[in-house]
């Protein structure tokens, strides 16, 4: 059986494969299931899970081509995906679905493309 986890980071490393060719894909943080309000007080929010991907080209960089390959790379997958305009050198889009959401970041004096993605409860 498949978790909204599993899914989420197996999407997550296909599409960076997929948006940056020929380079290796990292998980650069997967703490597990967290609690974002159970150190104050025991109780908190729903459980979710964040997984970051981080991936790019460090010979030629071009993090608005890489932003816009990862969203069609989740259109592809069948996520509903959207770029929005650069600002100040800070390329980004989102993608969603079935309760998974993606936040995709590169900036122009970076050579990474990172993949920030959260699933609810499983």
């Amino acid at each position: 059986m498949t978790t909204p986890r599993d899914t989420l980071r197996d999407e997550l490393l296909a599409v960076a494969a997929a948006a940056v060719p020929d380079q290796q894909a990292v998980v650069t943080h997967d703490p597990g299931p967290i609690n974002p309000g159970v150190l104050f007080d025991g109780r908190g929010e729903a459980t979710l899970t964040r997984i970051t991907v981080e991936t790019g080209n460090p010979t030629a960089p071009d993090p608005a081509a890489a932003v816009m390959a990862a969203a069609e790379a989740f259109r592809a997958r069948g996520w509903t995906a959207a770029v929005e305009p650069p600002d100040d050198g800070h390329h980004r889009a989102t993608a969603t679905r079935d309760g998974l959401d993606v936040a995709i970041h590169a900036w122009t004096t970076d050579w990474r493309l990172t993949l920030t993605g959260e699933a609810p409860l499983e």
